[in-house]
Formats: C-alpha cells, structure tokens, sequence
C-alpha cells in the first residue's frame, strides 16, 4: 500500500535574498531546485512516484537522471525549475532517511568541488579554516518531510524546530552575515593574518576571478559556494554552465538597457566609437551575451555597434569610470560619456524592475482538486506555463532567475516589466483554462498575483528582493486581495509610491496592453509639459488628504482637478477642456484604490496619487528632471 509523503528544504529566503549580484540570486535559486531535485531523484529510485509538481519532462529532472545513471549529462539547465516543495506516492519500504542522505550526498559534493578549487588551497593560512567550513556546509540545510495525507502536516512539523542554528563566533561573512568568514581571525586583533589569508586566495585565483571574490569581501563556505558553483559546475553537478550564464547580466546592466536601445536608434556610430574606446581600459571588461537581449542584439547588428552592447554597464555612468587608475585616461573617457548622452539627448538610466510572480492559494486549489480526482491536471497546467516561460521572458528582454511550478523571479529593463508581467499572467491564466477546459468553475480560481519593484541599482539586492516579496505578499494578495499586481519604487532614498490593483483593471485587452500604457503614452506625447511634476504632486499633497464628497465623489473630484489645472495652465478654449477632461480622467483611473473582495472587483473612494506619480516616473524612464 503506498503512502503519501511531503519534503521541504530551506532556508529559502535565507539562501536565496542573501545575495549581493544578480548572479548570487541566480546560482541560489538554481542550487535549491537542484538539491530538491535530488530528493525527488532518490523517491523514485526507491519506486514512488512524484504527484506535484509533474517532473516527467522537467530539463533539470531530465539532466539528473541521466547523471545518476552515467556520471555526466550531455546537456543540462542553469535555470531553476523544480520548487522545493513536493509530494510523491511512496510504496511502505520507503526509507525517507535514504531521501535526505541523497541530498546531502548532493550538497557535499558541490561543496567538495568549491573547496578544490578555491579555499582548500589557502586553508594552511587560515585559523580552524576546514572545521569551519565543514560546520557550515554540515548544519546549512533545513530539510522537513512528513508522511500524511494532508500537506498541512508538512508545515505544521516546520513549527515544530528540533535545530536552531547557533550563533557563530568571530568576524562575520560580507554576503552572509550569520556566519563566520573562513580566514578564522578577528580583524580587530588579527587584521594583518586575516588581510593575509584573504589577499593569498585572490592571488591564487589570479585576475579571471576578481569580479568573484572582491576587495572588501570575506566570505563563508555558504557564500564562497553561492559564488564559486557556477564556475565549478562540470565537477559539482554533472553538467557545465555557459558563459551566458557564468557572465549574467548585472543589474547596472538591466539598468542602461534602455539608454543602448536609445544609442543604437539615434547616434550609433558616436556610441560604438565610445565603446572602443572604453573597451581600452581594463577597469571595462567584455560581456558575453549568449541569448540574452535578442532585441538589443539585433538593433546593435543591423547598425553596426556590437561592441557597444558587449561591456560592462560600468562604461555607462561617469561616477563607475572613477575607478580607472590614470586620471586623464578617466577624464578623456567621462568628457566623450558626456558627449554621447547628450547627443543622446539623456544619459543612461539607473533603474531596473525585479519581477516576482506567484499562484494565488494553490494549496486550496490542489485540495479541491484532489476531491474531485483532479490534482493531477494542476501538475499538467503549470507545466504547460512554464514550458517556454524563459523565452517569453527573454522577448520581454529579461532574464529569468527561477522559474518552477507557480513561482517567477525575473529581472528586465524598466520599460519592459509591466508588458512582461501582463504577458506572464495571460499565459498563466490561458494555460489552466487549457487543461481544464469545459471546467469553469476551476480555471477560474487559478489566479496568480505579482509584484514589480523598479529599484535603483545601487540599491542592495537583498533589500530589494525583501521588498519585492512584501509587495507581493502584503500588498497583492493580502492588500488588494489576489489576482492583482503591486508596483512601487525604490529611489536612492527608499520606497517613494507605491500602486496596486486586480489584474482585471490592469489589462485592456488579450494583446496585454495596460491602462500604465495610455497613460505613459499621454505623458510622453505630450510636448507642452502636461501633468506637470508639480501638478502631479499637488494631487499628492491636496487631494489625498480631502475628505468624501457624498454621493459621486469621483467624479467631484475629476471635475475639481480639471478645473484646478485649467486654472494653472491657464487654458480656456472649451475644445481644449474637453480633451482635458478626457486625459485628467484616464489619470484618475490609476488614483482611486481599486481592490478586489471575493469576486467582485470595488473601485473606492480612497484617493491616492502613487498611479500618476508611476506613469510619470515611467513616462521618464526613471531619469529626474
């Protein structure tokens, strides 16, 4: 008789959010899918089946099957795909013991493979260097399984915690902070060993490694792991990861997209001569692209610019070319930087969007489902949304970091995410309305929330990731009541707005054109500074504050907007106050709080001027006036 068995391991958040580069995020998210992946590896070597998520054509799955039973993959993901989480159907000899051994056998190799490469050949340099990194890589892993019907016994057994880490001792990693770094001395009395110990292991991984291990960095095992995996991969997993992957794509990169698409458009030649030159200086390194950015890549072919497109995003921001040592070569550099945007006509943005994307109450769903005998069409439906997923987000000119079950995390350029995450959630919704065809009163339900966080990019990652999973959890779902998208955007200062509504009054219609759209193309066609930055804050400092009209407030309030515009701008045509009201209301779409409560989408009378001072933060490509 076979048994139901639910496995988790974490600590999600606290591997994953502790990351300071894009590609940190990228290599936790996939470690985590693949340790999981293992786990499910090992249930069906010992005859169960897995019941959710469907793994049968899963890439990662896929590459490690053919590990376990070769020693290599021929080819193999660097995506994230498996959650890690899962139910499995095991037969009564199932030893869930042997599961978490598989996974742990897993990890430790990967270890073994950064050790090798990295840190073992320094250890002699170091204070307890081993037994501090086997005492991270032994106790990092929470791993919980329970044998129940009900999933709900899996979360209940995590209440219940027989392993708390302790605290460790001395000098703390710069990427984790709750661990130790691996040098063993203490900076306050041991400065010089430490400095030793550290400046002995960037001399031993020479130049090709700088970027990985930087000056001011002193890591832990977990943290040397996160950076050195990618690098290591072959050994570790089975598998190498490409360059395109190895090289991802830095956020200050995500940052200047928009300002290399305006390059190519308007002065390709002067921004490829540039390019040239910054290439020159060794402080600007080459970019392999791999597959990433097809638009860009495009537009830089057809004018000739290629290299452009292929250094780092340092070249872009006159503070970044400080760091050339040669204070003419720096000076000649910033004076042609300058050059080109303003032959540009703007300089390169500072902003990018981190996407994060999630089922709404699955666990609900898959429960009905399961009444019904039909949980195993949930498995069919997210498979077919995440099959293709990568390249819808690659059109979009982002770059996936997880995409597995009903998770998202994605980073694009900042005038590509609201498209992108309108066409993330038709595919969501179009993919259960596939497989549960006939089934209404099911694909209805299968809804999924988002949030988007356009965020400065000298913001710390790991701050930004935190904000991004609050929008999602305590303004989409919990705030506006699921279904819905939450925006907000962190300036050098902190979150400055933030807006959110049902998805239903986001998205126009089925080509994913959204109601930001109208209005970032009003704000943009507009040459006489309509919706001024002081009339926009006005509504912010006025109008928010102003209590309830009775009956028809709206629209008491649009008519004293109008009128209060009309007044500054001193139009008095009737024609152009009739356009007026037309284009103040399109705004007002976005001011009243819109929230969802049960099925019924309500439009209330809470005034917020966050949606205008969004379009106008859009409209702008971030850049202050």
């Amino acid at each position: 008789m076979n048994r139901e068995f639910h496995f988790s391991i974490g600590p999600v958040q606290g591997f994953v959010a502790q990351s300071r580069r894009s590609r940190d995020l990228l290599a936790s998210s996939f470690l985590l899918s693949y340790l999981a992946g293992y786990a499910m590896a090992d249930v069906m070597a010992q005859g169960g089946q897995i019941v959710f998520p469907k793994v049968a054509e899963d890439p990662m799955m896929l590459a490690i099957n053919q590990v376990m039973r070769n020693g290599k993959a021929d080819k193999g993901p660097w995506i994230g795909s498996l959650p890690n989480r899962f139910k499995a159907s095991v037969p009564d000899h199932f030893d869930p013991k042997q599961c978490e051994a598989a996974v742990h056998h897993a990890w430790e190799k990967i270890a073994d493979a950064v050790w090798k490469k990295t840190v073992g050949n320094v250890k002699d340099c170091g204070f307890d260097t081993e037994t501090i990194w086997n005492r991270q890589v032994k106790n990092w892993w929470e791993i919980t399984w329970v044998m129940a019907e009900d999933p709900r016994f899996l979360d209940y057994r995590k209440y219940w915690r027989n392993y708390i880490p302790a605290d460790e001792p001395g000098d703390k990693c710069t990427l984790l902070p709750r661990l130790q770094e691996l040098s063993g001395y203490v900076r306050a009395k041991q400065r010089e060993n430490q400095n030793k110990f550290w400046n002995k292991l960037r001399e031993f991984l020479g130049k090709q490694y700088s970027l990985e291990l930087q000056e001011k960095e002193r890591l832990s095992a977990i943290g040397m792991i996160k950076r050195f995996f990618p690098h290591v991969a072959e050994e570790a997993i089975g598998w190498p990861w490409p360059d395109e992957a190895i090289h991802f794509p830095s956020v200050s990169y995500m940052a200047a997209h928009p300002g290399l698409m305006k390059a190519l458009e308007v002065c390709p030649e002067k921004a490829e001569s540039y390019a040239v030159e910054a290439r020159k200086h060794k402080e600007i390194y080459p970019v392999p692209l791999g597959k990433h950015f097809p638009a860009l890549q495009k537009k830089a072919k057809e004018a000739g610019a290629e290299t452009l497109i292929r250094i780092s995003a340092n070249a872009f921001y006159p503070n970044e070319l400080e760091q050339i040592e040669s204070e003419e070569r720096r000076r000649h550099l910033q004076n042609r930087l300058a050059d080109l945007t303003k032959e540009m006509g703007e300089p390169f943005g500072s902003y990018y969007a981190l996407l994060l994307m999630d089922g709404d109450q699955l666990g609900n769903l898959l429960k009905h489902c399961a009444e019904r005998g039909d949980e195993p069409k949930i498995s069919d439906a997210l498979s077919l949304f995440c099959d293709g997923l990568e390249e819808l987000v690659r059109e979009h000119e982002g770059v996936t970091i997880y995409a597995g079950g009903d998770d998202v995390m994605a980073l694009f350029p900042m005038d590509r995410a609201l498209p992108a995450a309108a066409a993330l959630v038709q595919k969501y919704r179009n993919s259960f309305r596939h497989v549960f065809s006939g089934q209404q009163e099911i694909w209805e339900k299968a809804t999924c929330s988002t949030s988007i966080l356009f965020a400065h990019r000298k913001t710390p990652l790991k701050d930004i990731l935190q904000e991004g999973h609050r929008l999602l959890d305590d303004v989409a779902k919990d705030g506006t009541g699921r279904d819905s998208l939450a925006v907000a955007v962190w300036k050098s200062s902190g979150v400055t707005l933030t807006w959110s509504a049902p998805w239903n009054t986001v998205i126009r219609d089925e080509s994913g054109t959204t109601v930001m759209d109208e209005i970032i193309q009003t704000l943009q066609g507009e040459e006489n500074g309509i919706f001024s930055g002081s009339f926009l804050y006005k509504l912010q400092s006025v109008y928010e504050s102003m209590p309830s009209l009775g009956e028809q407030h709206r629209e008491k309030v649009k008519r004293l907007i109008t009128a209060d515009y009309v007044r500054m701008t001193g139009i008095n045509d009737k024609m152009s106050k009739e356009a007026m009201e037309e284009r103040i209301g399109q705004l007002l779409q976005v001011c009243f709080a819109t929230k969802r409560k049960g099925r019924e989408i309500v439009v209330t009378d809470e005034f917020r001027a966050d949606g205008a001072l969004l379009a106008k933060f859009l409209a702008q490509k971030g850049i202050e006036e």
